[in-house]
């Protein structure tokens, strides 16, 4: 990479043009000033003394004559060049002076960026969580250091979040592949096999295999979020009810009762993506509703959100919870949730599709009775 100058060297010729163009414009004027003054001068002398200054006739043989016009005209001439020559000498010794004085001026005000540049050069990926520390400078450095403090807990958080989202899915993929394996062992070393035993393990790698499939498949559907189109017109009223005639397969199972409360809302979004969100929702208020319980579901507009609010009769969600429960992988039951076919990533998935069209979800209340969600989209 080519390097040019060093911002100091910048700043200190900049500096110094500007201080040769200030003295030569000074001197300029200055000198044409001093130039007029010494003409007019030379003019009110030249009319002052005559020509004939001395004349000594007493004897008869001896006339001086002196031509004080070119006598005064040579002394102002002389003068003026002696002027115009000490005025760029000075010009040049104060454009030196200055610019070394600018230079190491400049050199002081900006040794905080050096030391800012060193300790970012410091930074690996293992201390983002170490703050760039520069006391006493000014305004400009003090901002940029707290927004570049800023910037690294973002990305530490960041980081933080990918680690534990990476673990969390290299256990929910490894688990599945470790039930299989071990199952395969067993079968492998037994010596009395029936054909039930195939049909077992059969019925058993057919629903880890499945397993695998929706993990990976919601994975997909979260690193493909930022990139999908958001141009389609939405009619949540009518979407709502395409999700719940989809669901009322697994709600009729339960004895569930659906209810919906239609308000006419339109924004514009991904269809696909709102689908899946209004679904997910749908289907937890299902998965975790009592026996015969309801769902109802209700679409209405409050300024210039959407909102979609889903309400169950089910078990409720523990205060605590209320986060932690739209993080990936987290579970409130992990043995029910896995019983249920539950990977962790339903309502991550919500938030992440909620926040792609400027809103979010929440929980609004939840006890032993049942729980109320709100999912809130950015009307257009």
């Amino acid at each position: 990479m080519r390097k040019g100058f060093s911002l100091q060297w910048k700043l200190t010729l900049m500096t110094a043009f500007l201080v040769i163009i200030a003295c030569l414009s000074l001197s300029y004027f200055i000198g044409k000033s001093a130039v007029f003054y010494m003409d007019n001068i030379e003019d009110s002398i030249t009319t002052i003394f005559p020509q004939e200054l001395f004349s000594d006739n007493s004897s008869g043989n001896v006339e001086v004559y002196i031509d004080t016009t070119q006598m005064i005209s040579d002394m102002v001439r002389d003068t003026q060049v002696e002027f115009w020559g000490k005025s760029l000498l000075i010009t040049l010794v104060i454009t030196l002076i200055s610019s070394c004085l600018i230079y190491f001026i400049v050199g002081c005000t900006l040794s905080p960026l050096q030391k800012f540049s060193r300790q970012i050069q410091e930074i690996q990926a293992k201390n983002l969580q170490k703050p760039i520390e520069l006391k006493g400078n000014a305004i400009e450095i003090v901002h940029l250091t707290e927004t570049f403090n800023g910037m690294l807990q973002r990305l530490n958080n960041a980081f933080l979040i990918q680690k534990q989202f990476s673990a969390n899915a290299a256990h929910e993929l490894r688990t599945p592949l470790a039930v299989i394996q071990t199952r395969l062992e067993v079968f492998e070393k037994s010596k009395n096999i029936e054909n039930a035993d195939y049909q077992e393990t059969i019925d058993m790698v057919r629903t880890q295999t499945d397993r695998l499939s929706h993990v990976i498949d919601i994975l997909l559907e979260m690193t493909e979020l930022q990139s999908a189109s958001k141009q389609d017109t939405i009619f949540l009223d009518e979407l709502t009810e395409e999700v719940i005639c989809d669901l009322s397969a697994i709600g009729d199972k339960k004895g569930i009762k659906f209810t919906q409360k239609f308000g006419y809302v339109q924004i514009v979004g991904n269809d696909t993506l709102i689908y899946r969100a209004i679904y997910n929702l749908i289907e937890n208020a299902v998965k975790y509703n009592y026996y015969g319980g309801e769902v109802s579901v209700e679409i209405k507009q409050e300024n210039a959100f959407a909102k979609v609010i889903v309400t169950d009769t089910g078990i409720g969600i523990d205060k605590n919870d209320w986060e932690q429960i739209f993080d990936p992988f987290f579970r409130v039951d992990k043995s029910r949730s896995r019983a249920m076919g539950g990977a962790g990533l339903g309502l991550a998935l919500v938030r992440e599709i909620a926040r792609q069209h400027g809103g979010d979800v929440c929980v609004l209340q939840s006890s032993t009775q049942g729980t109320q969600m709100e999912l809130s989209l950015l009307c257009s």
